[in-house]
């Protein structure tokens, strides 16, 4: 096993290039760059839900689940609750089993061989299979044969408010080595196109906007977001209800039963 420790400020320098995401509360961020379009929208979880990210298990052997954990909502909120993920596992198959678990304290890392690594310390590790760098308390990059890497932020609290709770942000840095076939609640964007048009006013309603997924028509409306632990913001156009006609099938259908979950995507590939 190669393990190299750094000191260095080689992989702290934020902002990163890369904006598909989830992050916060969780919102989700999906660059469109054929389309030249950026979406978000919410996904409102419960506590203790596990959420399939990515999934291309059958062709590249990568999966990616992120489980939730819950918080009070802060006061004036429209919401009850908050949810965040905690954990997030990435699980390789090809050429041999391997993963990464990641929370806000810890890395654990099961190649060649396991190793418990902790989040505070900056250190690098090749496994062969799975390589990771951590920066400590900022961030964990996460390369999966040199064509695929995720990066995840690690949010940390001194003296949190009762609303706020450690928790981990995950972003699609490369994805050249997942299929065409690739799923998930992020996964299934990586290759699609969308389209923006425009509703004709319908009474006294003003004009609207659609985007065009698949054979979709999604109503949508312009937000702002704040990225890469509020370092940048990205202007996006946002799906409300769950990302309703957004996403393929329905929210339940990225439900996982543990973390380490692999299963299929339940229609196949990512075209309907």
């Amino acid at each position: 096993m190669l393990v190299a420790v750094f000191f260095t400020l080689l992989f702290v320098s934020l902002p990163f290039t890369f904006t598909t995401s989830a992050d916060g509360d969780p919102h989700f961020v999906v660059e469109f760059p054929l389309s030249k379009l950026t979406v978000c929208f919410n996904i409102n979880g419960e506590p203790g839900h596990i959420l399939r990210l990515v999934s291309d298990h059958k062709y590249s052997g990568v999966t990616v689940n992120g489980k939730l954990i819950g918080a009070p909502a802060p006061p004036g909120s429209h919401k009850t609750q908050r949810t965040y993920f905690n954990t997030i596992t990435i699980v390789v198959d090809h050429p041999k089993r391997a993963y990464i678990e990641v929370t806000p304290k810890k890395v654990i890392l099961d190649g060649r061989d396991r190793m418990v690594l902790p989040c505070h310390s900056t250190v690098s590790v090749d496994s062969g299979v799975l390589s990771v760098a951590i920066v400590g308390k900022s961030n964990v990059t996460v390369t999966v044969g040199g064509n695929i890497s995720f990066v995840i932020l690690l949010h940390q609290y001194k003296n949190p408010a009762p609303y706020q709770r450690d928790h981990l942000g995950f972003y699609i840095g490369n994805s050249k080595g997942l299929s065409n076939n690739c799923h998930g609640l992020l996964g299934q964007f990586l290759y699609e196109e969308v389209g923006l048009a425009e509703l004709p006013a319908d009474g006294d309603t003003k004009p609207s906007q659609a985007l065009k997924v698949k054979d979709r028509s999604v109503p949508v409306v312009q937000k702002s977001r704040r990225i890469y632990s509020g370092t940048q913001s990205v202007n996006c156009w946002f799906a409300r209800n769950n990302a309703a006609k957004l996403i393929d099938g329905q929210y339940e259908d990225y439900l996982m039963s543990h973390m380490f979950d692999t299963g299929d995507w339940p229609h196949g590939t990512n075209r309907v």
